[in-house]
């Protein structure tokens, strides 16, 4: 998967638990293909400090749902590696 399919994965999961943020991953998505280094330095990021996208949990009824919760675990992983590949593809 690309980093544009990975945004694109996990804005559907936001979507589904009716998150606010679904939105900006389509445009990091979208921002991928007109701008790499813009949409990577945007994703990486996210990823920093207390209240980031790696603390984000998903909740479905008032609960959390651990379905929804294991997929954004393995996409926020896949998503991290494919920035720091291509951030290193971007230096060389």
């Amino acid at each position: 998967m690309t980093i544009k399919d990975y945004c694109l994965e996990i804005s559907k999961l936001l979507k589904e638990a009716n998150h606010e943020k679904s939105k900006a991953f389509i445009q990091l998505g979208n921002l991928y293909v007109t701008h790499k280094e813009d949409a990577v330095s945007s994703i990486k990021e996210l990823y920093g400090g207390m209240g980031s996208f790696n603390d984000l949990v998903l909740y479905k009824d008032g609960k959390v749902d651990t379905e929804a919760n294991e997929k954004l675990t393995a996409l926020r992983e896949n998503l991290y590696k494919a920035v720091l590949s291509e951030i290193i593809e971007l230096r060389s």
